[in-house]
C-alpha cells in the first residue's frame, strides 16, 4: 500500500526538522489508516527526535497490536527502551526482532552496544561481527568492533577494522586517526613523517569530527590544537545556561564529574584531594557517568564524598538538570575529551563556575569551561593565547601525587630479566608515546653508556619485534632492550623504580602519572619540554622538586643530560638524595598544601562570579 499524502508530507517535515508539523501530518495519516504500520513507525521516529521515548514506546506497542510479527517495530521499541535506560527490556526486544528477521544488522549492532556498555566485550564483538556479516559497510558497528578489540588489547585486529572503515569511507577522519594511533601503539613507524603530516592536515581540515585528545601525542602546533578543540567543542552547541541562582550562603558545593570513578589513574590521583577537602567549608559531590566496576577505588570515592551520583543512565540534559538542582557552585570536569566524552553536560552550564582539570592535557576550546587548572611552568604567561580558558595557576605543580602508594619489596635484577651488572635506564610509558625521534635518542644514549640497558613497558610481541628491529637498524644489540610486562599489582610495578637507575621521558607527550611515580620513589627523570601542556607537565614536577638540571629543551641536551647522569655517580646520588628528601617536604608531594591552594582558587572563582564579573586569570595565594 502506498503511503498517504499526509505521511509523505510528514516525512518531508521530519527531514526538514519541523517536528511539530511532522507529527500533525503523521496523525492525520493515521486517521486515514488507523492500522497503518508506516504511520506508527513514523510517529515513533518523530517522538524519539522530539525527546519523548516513552510516547514512542506507547506508539510502537499500538503498532505491534496490529503487526505483532514486524521485526522493524520490535527493533524500534528496543531503541526507545534503551533511551530510557531500560537495557534488559531493550535487549529482549532486539532478540525478538532478530528471531523474526536475523538479517537486521542494526539490531545486532545495538545488542553489541548493550553488551559493550556492561563490559561484556566478547559477546559484544560477536554481535558486531553478526551486524557486519549482513551489512559490511555498517560504520558504527565496525567502529564499535574496533573499540572492543582495543579494549581487549587486540590492537592489530583493531587496526585492520579502522583501515577497513577508511576503505568504505575515505573521509572518515576519526577512523584514519585511530589507524595511525594504533600504528603508534604497535611502534610501527614506517613513513612516520608522512603520518605526522597527515595528522596535522586532519587537525586543520577535519577538526570537530573527532576528540582532539587524538592529537596530543603527535607533534601538532599549539595553535592547531586550539583550533581543533574549538571546532570539537562547537559540536556540543553553545552554552545554554540555567536560570541564575542566589549566591550560596553556606558551604560551597564542589562537584567533580568524571567517567573514571573506577579502577583508573584519575581516581588514584583525585581520591586524596577529595579526602583532604575542608568539609567544614565545602561539600563534595562526585558525578559519575562511567561504568561501575565494583572496584575498591570506586567504593573509596563513594565513601569520602558528601554524596555520589551515578549519571550513567541519564541523558545529557537530565544529568545537567540534576547537577543544577543539586545547587553545585563549582563544577570540576576531570575527564574533558578523554574516554567516554559527555561534554554536552558541561555545555548546558549546570553550574555557575565550571573548571577543567586533570584528564586531558590541553585546552578544551569550550566556551562552557571558565578555567583550566595549571601552574606557571605548564602554562607560562606567553602561552596563554593557546588556551580558551582563563588560567587557574597553582604555586607548584598542577598534578599531585597519591603519596599513599607504596612499592613492594624489589626483586633481584635477574627476576626482572635485567643483567646482573650495568646501568639501567627505564621508560614505563605506554608504547604509543614513543616516537622514532625519542627512540633514536635513547639508542644514542645506550651507545654512549656501555653496558647499559633500556627497560621498557611493553607486553606485546609485535611491539617487542618492532622496537628490536629499530634498535638493530642503528647498530644497538636488541638484547639491550628489556621488556616489562603489565603487572596486576601496582605495588609490584612501583618496585621496578627502586631497581632502575634513571628514567627517560617521552616527547611530545611527557610522562604524567608515570613521572610522579618515578620521582616519588627517588628515580631521577630526564625530560624534554615543548610548548604544549602535554610536553611540560614532567618539567613542572622537576622544577617543583628543585632539580631543574633534569629539564632539557632539545634532543641533544636530553641525550647529554642522560649520559652525564649515568657517568657521574656522585651527581646522580645527590639528585636521588634530594628526591628522597622531597617525599617529606617537596611541593610535589604535599597533598594538604595542594588542596588548600585548589580551594583558595575555587573560592576566588566563585567570588568573581557572585560579584557579577567575568572570569579572569587566578593565581593561588602563597601558602
Amino acid at each position: 500500500m502506498q503511503p498517504s499524502e499526509n505521511l509523505i508530507e510528514a516525512v518531508t517535515c521530519l527531514q526538514a526538522g519541523r517536528l511539530d508539523d511532522a507529527e500533525r501530518y503523521c496523525r492525520a495519516g493515521l486517521n486515514d489508516d488507523p492500522s497503518g504500520l508506516d504511520g506508527y513507525q513514523l510517529l515513533a521516529a518523530i517522538k524519539m527526535q522530539q525527546g519523548y521515548p516513552a510516547e514512542a514506546i506507547e506508539t510502537l506497542h499500538t503498532a505491534l497490536n496490529h503487526h505483532p510479527q514486524n521485526a522493524a517495530c520490535r527493533f524500534m521499541l528496543g531503541s526507545a527502551l534503551r533511551a530510557l535506560g531500560r537495557r534488559d527490556d531493550a535487549m529482549a526486544q532486539y532478540r525478538e526482532a532478530l528471531e523474526r528477521d536475523p538479517t537486521l544488522a542494526e539490531a545486532h549492532s545495538n545488542m553489541g552496544v548493550l553488551y559493550h556498555d556492561k563490559g561484556d566485550l566478547e559477546p559484544a564483538i560477536a554481535c558486531y561481527r553478526a551486524a557486519l556479516q549482513y551489512a559490511p559497510g555498517h560504520i558504527a558497528a565496525r567502529l564499535n568492533l574496533a573499540a572492543a578489540l582495543r579494549a581487549l588489547g587486540r590492537t592489530e585486529d583493531a587496526l585492520r577494522e579502522f583501515e577497513t572503515i577508511v576503505t568504505f569511507k575515505p573521509d572518515h577522519a576519526y577512523a584514519e586517526l585511530m589507524a595511525l594511533h594504533s600504528k603508534r601503539e604497535l611502534c610501527e613507524w614506517q613513513g612516520y613523517g608522512d603520518m605526522v603530516e597527515r595528522v596535522r592536515i586532519l587537525a586543520e581540515t577535519k577538526g570537530g569530527t573527532f576528540s582532539p585528545i587524538l592529537l596530543t601525542s603527535w607533534p601538532v602546533p599549539p595553535t592547531l590544537l586550539l583550533i581543533a578543540a574549538k571546532k570539537y567543542a562547537a559540536t556540543f552547541g553553545d552554552p545554554a545556561g540555567f536560570p541564575k541562582r542566589a549566591a550560596t550562603s553556606g558551604k560551597i558545593r564542589i562537584g567533580y564529574i568524571s567517567a573514571d570513578f573506577r579502577r583508573h589513574v584519575v581516581s588514584t590521583v583525585v581520591a586524596p584531594i577529595i579526602e583532604a577537602h575542608d568539609k567544614n567549608r565545602f561539600e563534595v559531590i562526585a558525578y559519575s557517568y562511567g561504568p561501575d566496576d565494583g572496584s575498591v577505588e570506586r567504593k573509596h570515592i563513594q565513601d569520602i564524598c558528601t554524596d555520589f551520583v551515578d549519571l550513567q543512565a541519564l541523558a545529557d540534559d537530565e544529568a545537567a538538570q540534576k547537577i543544577y538542582q543539586d545547587r553545585i557552585d563549582v563544577l570540576v570536569d576531570l575527564s574533558g575529551y578523554a574516554g567516554s566524552v559527555r561534554h554536552k553536560i558541561l555545555a548546558l552550564r549546570p553550574a555557575p563556575v565550571q573548571i577543567f582539570w586533570l584528564g586531558y592535557p590541553s585546552s578544551t576550546g569550550s566556551p562552557a569551561i571558565d578555567y583550566l587548572v595549571a601552574d606557571a611552568f605548564t602554562i607560562p604567561a606567553e602561552f596563554e593565547g593557546f588556551y580558551s580558558e582563563k588560567i587557574m595557576r597553582l604555586r607548584g605543580p598542577c598534578q599531585p601525587h597519591n603519596i599513599s602508594l607504596s612499592p613492594a619489596q624489589p626483586k633481584a635484577r635477574a627476576a626482572y630479566g635485567l643483567p646482573e651488572t650495568g646501568f639501567v635506564f627505564c621508560s614505563f610509558n605506554h608504547p604509543q608515546k614513543i616516537t622514532p625521534e625519542i627512540f633514536a635518542t635513547w639508542m644514542a644514549i645506550l651507545v654512549a653508556v656501555p653496558e647499559s640497558v633500556l627497560w621498557l613497558r611493553a607486553d606485546r610481541d609485535t611491539v617487542h619485534a618492532n622496537l628490536q628491529r629499530s634498535a638493530a637498524a642503528v647498530g644497538v644489540d636488541a638484547n639491550r632492550l628489556i621488556f616489562a610486562p603489565r603487572l596486576p599489582d601496582a605495588a609490584d610495578h612501583l618496585a621496578r623504580y627502586l631497581v632502575a637507575d634513571v628514567a627517560l621521558d617521552t616527547f611530545p607527550h611527557n610522562s604524567h602519572t608515570t613521572a610522579n611515580d618515578a620521582l616519588w620513589l627517588g628515580c631521577p627523570l630526564i625530560t624534554l619540554t615543548g610548548d604544549v601542556f602535554a610536553a611540560r607537565l614532567a618539567g613542572s614536577m622537576l622544577q617543583a622538586l628543585d632539580v631543574p638540571e633534569l629539564i632539557t629543551a632539545s634532543l641533544s641536551d636530553y641525550r647529554d643530560a642522560a649520559v652525564r647522569l649515568a657517568t657521574a655517580p656522585n651527581e646522580r646520588a645527590a639528585i636521588k638524595a634530594k628526591l628522597v628528601a622531597a617525599r617529606a617536604r617537596g611541593l610535589q608531594f604535599d597533598t594538604a598544601r595542594f588542596v588548600r591552594q585548589l580551594e583558595a582558587c575555587f573560592l576566588e572563582a566563585h567570588g568573581i562570579y557572585t560579584a557579577g564579573q567575568n572570569p579572569r586569570n587566578i593565581t593561588a595565594p602563597p601558602s
